[in-house]
């Protein structure tokens, strides 16, 4: 499992894959990233350790994911994020949250801003269908309006090629990502064992007369592998 990487074309970062307690929903109908878990806090922070132990700090941003939420780390290595952030003067912090901790990230802006990090925090929206997200997805985040989710995501990811969405569909979805929030990043759904179908159509075709359309804006970021970010396995 790579846990460390650098992302040099857009948005230039350094990227580190955590490991935490675990996704607390682990309910999404597409996802077993929930299995990249550890609930012993030692070995957990010592895995942690290693990845952050690689930051240099050279574009002063950082993105730190964990398959599942921020707030899913103990405390211990959250406290070691901060403290790399604080050594190698990163300025701006990514991090990923379900929608289900909306009420705890102002205070987790707010304890990073006293320490002069500024926080973004992604959220998997997957799509702004709300019935789709709820009914087929399963993502666990009830039915918020947009301007609700701006209170609560800077950057949003969104999932393509899943049975079921259709190509109108997911160009309105990146259409409305990119007027609404800093950043978008689009993930290009691989089908995993005992996970909803793929649909290999729709992919084909995004990438045939979506992909290059939107492939070069500077607020967009098109995963067609879920290792393009150089973590995980």
């Amino acid at each position: 499992m790579e846990r460390y990487s650098k992302i040099i074309d857009k948005d230039k970062r350094e990227i580190v894959l955590l490991i935490g307690n675990g996704c607390k929903w682990s309910k999404c109908k597409f996802c077993n990233y929930h299995l990249d878990r550890n609930n012993i806090e030692e070995e957990q922070y010592q895995i942690n350790f290693r990845a952050l132990e690689r930051v240099t700090g050279e574009f002063g941003v950082l993105e730190a994911i964990n398959s599942g939420s921020i707030f899913e780390l103990n405390e211990k290595s959250f406290r070691r994020l901060l403290e790399v952030c604080k050594e190698r003067k990163i300025k701006r912090l990514i991090v990923e949250s379900h929608y289900m901790y909306k009420s705890h990230i102002m205070d987790l802006k707010e304890r990073c801003s006293k320490l002069g990090i500024t926080l973004q925090v992604k959220g998997g929206v997957e799509t702004f269908d709300s019935e789709f997200r709820e009914k087929i997805l399963n993502k666990g985040f009830g039915y918020p309006s947009l301007s609700d989710l701006q209170e609560v995501f800077d950057i949003v990811n969104l999932l393509v090629g899943v049975k079921g969405q259709t190509l109108e569909q997911v160009e309105d979805d990146i259409k409305v990502g990119m007027e609404n929030f800093d950043r978008v990043c689009v993930n290009l759904y691989k089908e995993m064992e005992d996970i909803m179908p793929a649909d290999e159509e729709l992919k084909r075709r995004f990438m045939q007369s979506i992909y290059p359309t939107y492939k070069d804006f500077e607020n967009i970021d098109i995963l067609v592998e879920n290792t393009d970010f150089g973590v995980g396995e």
